[in-house]
């Protein structure tokens, strides 16, 4: 066999490039996100005090990079469920990326709280953060922040049940299951949503080799 043709075999082997990049770019985003942060609010005591803080952390550029992540592995979701979608179980299809879509959503929204805090305080109103607006955004953070992981393990939940029906691979359905039961558990949950960035990566990565 030529190197021609063994060239076009290995591309006719692997798929659209789209998902893994996705995958990857949102990975990136994420530690992005998590590298600008730094948790400005961690152990205030007083909305007044969180408040101050929020005004002189980099909280906007989190949200809008935590909203990148959100359209990037909303992406990789739609790939994973039209991939399922030739073999998987109908009922989990359909459900996976609407689970998918709200897991993320909730996600961005928590932490883009603060960030909209910031911004409505110094480029709407110019009255700065107010006490009232940290304690606002410090509210929805803590509910959805939660919800996010409710809605994740039930996303995992679906990629299961579909991908099982759909005979993925046994690696992939092995490391969504961690994934799942860690969502599950309150005292891990807050911190597999941060290794969820990984997981998105993994299957980008793997729709791109996997046609």
């Amino acid at each position: 066999m030529t190197t021609t043709a063994l060239q076009d075999a290995f591309t006719r082997r692997l798929g659209s490039p789209v998902p893994a990049l996705a995958g990857i770019g949102a990975l990136a985003a994420f530690a992005g996100a998590v590298a600008t942060f730094a948790d400005p609010l961690r152990g205030v005591r007083t909305p007044a005090e969180a408040a101050e803080r929020l005004a002189d952390s980099s909280a906007p550029m989190t949200g809008l990079l935590l909203a990148i992540y959100a359209v990037l592995a909303i992406a990789v979701v739609g790939g994973l469920a039209a991939r399922l979608a030739r073999e998987g179980d109908g009922g989990a299809v359909r459900v996976l990326p609407i689970l998918g879509a709200v897991h993320l959503l909730l996600l961005t929204v928590a932490y883009t709280a603060p960030g909209a805090a910031v911004t409505v305080g110094t480029e709407v109103f110019d009255t700065g953060v107010t006490p009232t607006s940290a304690e606002t955004a410090l509210l929805i953070a803590n509910i959805g922040h939660p919800l996010a992981t409710v809605f994740g393990a039930a996303f995992l939940v679906a990629v299961l049940v579909a991908g099982r029906a759909a005979r993925v691979s046994r690696t992939l359905l092995i490391v969504t299951a961690v994934f799942a039961v860690g969502l599950m558990l309150p005292p891990v949950g807050w911190a597999v949503t941060y290794l969820m960035s990984l997981w998105f990566a993994g299957v980008g990565i793997w729709l791109w080799l996997r046609r």
